[in-house]
């Protein structure tokens, strides 16, 4: 959220949708969910901007972060870093891992780093990081039975990497990949504050009988003294994707994947997954679709704790060309964030969608942000992009468990083209609110 808390609007989800297409396939958000649910989400101004060290003098801006717990009474994001205005398509700059705890106080002040491009000799390729992802065990944390958690106040970070050409304008194909690897980093946060204390290669197959292919859009949760995180693997030779949830635990070497459980299955390619667990222990999980699953909102469901899965909600035509996932407020009550149909890459419009009781529907769509509304058209003359929302519940200053969800919007002629950076562009950290009692995360 913004630095000033009270530039904030709240707004209690009140929009009623006229256009035809919407009155189709949506409950009530209320219908048999008692005094569960979400009521409303705060609006604000930019909270992540530019980052304190741009790269090579160019125009750098904050974009998408995964929020992750590390204390009781402190969170992070690790919130990667973008390069705007260069005609080149996810064009990222890095990572930054960032601490706070207050909403209404995130800063870049004091910013981690934790990956930055690398130029090669003779400036004909370079090395490009890509989207982040963490899990963290926090500092403090305790067992059901109240004994200190074996593995509190670590956690791990992966990052993918890819090796570009690049002509002389300094352009490049975001498609055309010379070479692909991974950094995994080993993180601890006690008295004496955050550290990295390990930074590691590791390749594809780092995924023991898999061809890793990319990250989620969720960060892990826990599970015992294990961490479930939402991955994608390649197949068929690399042209297909399928996206699941990989186990993680703690090892002599630190954090490492153990298993990992394919669930959206193989006819078609899948990817960038979020993971939740429902009120009732579940766990439900979603993912992006391509192809004839372009504008397909999915939802899948475990019942033995992500052994095996059954595929719960399949709504076609549903939401534009773009990211899509499945978050959880503080309650626990679950809701999809995407973008608003109709079918095209357009990302203008942020929307949330709950599910009903039973978890086979999606509720009445809500609007979370409307940028033309808000901001007028995109100054390049090109479209608003508002995009890839990641959600995480996390205890913060005060002690209370607070629903935050986060997204990017930047202007397309920034990403595709060459605009330049607008005063929206950024980071945005949001709060939604709840009906019920907070269900805690972690036990302190």
């Amino acid at each position: 959220m913004s630095n000033n808390l009270f530039g904030k609007t709240f707004y209690i989800f009140a929009v009623v949708v006229t256009l035809s297409f919407l009155s189709q396939g949506y409950g009530n958000i209320a219908e048999g969910q008692g005094i569960k649910g979400i009521t409303g989400i705060t609006k604000g101004n930019v909270d992540l901007t530019i980052p304190s060290d741009p790269f090579l003098g160019k125009a750098c801006r904050y974009e998408v972060g995964w929020p992750i717990q590390v204390a009781p009474r402190k969170a992070a994001l690790i919130v990667g870093r973008m390069i705007s205005g260069t005609g080149n398509i996810d064009f990222i700059d890095g990572a930054d891992l960032i601490l706070f705890d207050d909403l209404a106080n995130i800063s870049s002040d004091k910013a981690i780093p934790l990956s930055r491009d690398i130029m090669m000799p003779g400036d004909s390729t370079f090395i490009m990081n890509g989207f982040p992802i963490g899990g963290f065990v926090p500092f403090g944390a305790k067992q059901k039975d109240g004994s200190p958690h074996p593995y509190a106040g670590t956690g791990f970070g992966l990052q993918g990497v890819r090796l570009h050409g690049i002509d002389q304008s300094g352009h490049f194909d975001y498609r055309n990949t010379l070479e692909r690897y991974y950094e995994l980093f080993q993180f601890v946060y006690n008295e004496k504050g955050f550290r990295i204390i390990k930074k590691e290669r590791v390749g594809k197959h780092f995924l023991s009988g898999w061809d890793l292919r990319g990250v989620g859009l969720s960060s892990a949760i826990p599970d015992g003294n294990d961490l479930l995180v939402g991955m994608t693997v390649g197949f068929n030779g690399g042209v297909l994707s399928v996206s699941g949830i990989a186990r993680w635990r703690h090892k002599e070497n630190g954090w490492r994947p153990v298993s990992f459980v394919p669930i959206t299955g193989y006819d078609e390619g899948w990817g960038e997954p979020s993971l939740i667990r429902d009120i009732d222990g579940n766990l439900l999980f979603s993912a992006r679709g391509f192809g004839n699953e372009s504008f397909t909102a999915a939802v899948w469901k475990s019942l033995d704790n992500g052994e095996t899965w059954k595929h719960v909600i399949h709504q076609k035509n549903y939401h534009a060309s773009s990211p899509i996932s499945i978050n959880r407020a503080a309650d626990g009550s679950p809701y999809i964030g995407a973008n608003l149909f109709p079918k095209s890459r357009k990302r203008e419009i942020l929307c949330l969608w709950p599910l009903n009781a039973d978890r086979t529907n999606l509720g009445e769509l809500y609007i979370a942000r409307d940028a033309p509304g808000e901001f007028g058209p995109a100054p390049s003359g090109s479209w608003w992009r508002i995009d890839h929302p990641i959600s995480a519940v996390l205890r913060l200053a005060d002690g209370k468990w607070h629903g935050v969800l986060t997204y990017h919007i930047v202007d397309n002629g920034e990403v595709e083209g060459f605009g330049s950076p607008t005063p929206h562009t950024g980071c945005y950290v949001e709060e939604i609110f709840s009906k019920g009692k907070p269900i805690p995360v972690w036990n302190f």
